[in-house]
């Protein structure tokens, strides 16, 4: 059994086309030295499977390059304290109102993957998903189908439960991870490695709605977590440059991106450190390279009426 077995076991049956752009997507998600030196723990059925289904039924990669927009030198933000702060404070001004439970939370991401470098070897598509406020339902377009499955997304209600605090958010998450990890093969031995909660806290930022005292705390919750810095001037993947919490292991360098000025979440940035060889289901097996790098850009981000609707 292997990483890519364990994140397909719970998504539907996909094309060879919707297969290769799941290995780019993949790059993104896997890097984590425990996940990939072990089978996919709990995090596969619970939380990973959303990025491999994410790229595996919807992501159209295609052989066109991606240049970056110059644009001018950011105000550097001083710390990565300063930064969850002003990211917490965007969040909790909010104006927009909050949705019905009915309703659906859409959003569409430009997804990049390539070789740093080199980006005659880049490869982009869009995603998109509707995922239900309550998070109980996820639907996306397949082959022109609209699909459903229930959300693996943390229940948003039990992460508004208050108190709503840094602490107790990232406990939240901890204990979700931990929960299924003891019902599945116990590999993580009670411990969440920080790789891993910066998935789980970029995964709820781009795929679910959340209230935005929730979101404060997980701005908040973000310079707690060991090894976490800032870093200046990062790109998305359609060129916006922002200000990132940044973390780096031996496997690589990962980013969650925040516009410098207004501290909305961005999209996300990757790159692999260290050469990776994974056993794909069919049983072949594919290396990845050290510099392979993964970009993400939020393009929208709303409330809409049902699933399949477009702002």
């Amino acid at each position: 059994m292997n990483v890519i077995k364990e994140f397909r076991r719970s998504t539907p049956a996909i094309t060879d086309k919707a297969a290769a752009a799941a290995r780019a997507r993949l790059m993104t998600a896997i890097h984590e030295q425990e996940a990939a030196e072990k089978p996919a723990v709990a995090r596969a059925r619970r939380f990973g499977w959303r990025v491999a289904m994410a790229a595996a039924l919807a992501l159209a990669v295609g052989g066109t390059t991606m240049a970056l927009r110059d644009q001018p030198s950011l105000a550097p933000v001083a710390s990565v304290a300063e930064l969850g702060e002003r990211a917490a404070r965007a969040a909790e001004n909010d104006p927009t109102p909050a949705p019905d439970p009915t309703q659906w939370f859409y959003t569409r991401e430009l997804q990049l993957t390539g070789v740093e470098g080199d980006v005659d070897r880049d490869h982009r598509g869009i995603w998109e998903r509707w995922t239900s406020v309550d998070g109980k339902r996820s639907a996306w377009y397949q082959d022109g189908k609209l699909m459903f499955q229930g959300s693996a997304v943390m229940d948003p209600a039990e992460l508004a439960k208050p108190p709503v605090t840094p602490a107790e958010v990232i406990a939240r998450i901890e204990a979700a991870v931990l929960d299924e990890d003891r019902r599945g093969p116990q590999e993580l031995n009670g411990h969440v490695p920080p790789v891993m909660l910066l998935m789980e806290i970029t995964q709820l930022m781009t795929d679910q709605w959340l209230a935005p005292d929730v979101r404060a705390a997980l701005f908040r919750a973000l310079p707690t977590i060991k090894g976490i810095t800032v870093t200046q001037d990062v790109p998305v993947a359609d060129g916006r440059r922002g200000v990132a919490f940044s973390l780096t292991d031996v496997e690589a360098r990962s980013y969650l991106i925040v516009d410098p000025e207004t501290f909305r979440y961005l999209g996300t940035n990757s790159t692999r450190l260290k050469d990776r060889t994974y056993e794909w289901a069919d049983g072949r097996k594919e290396t990845f390279k050290a510099g392979t790098v993964g970009l993400t850009a939020q393009l929208e981000a709303t409330i809409v009426n049902q699933p399949g609707q477009r702002p």
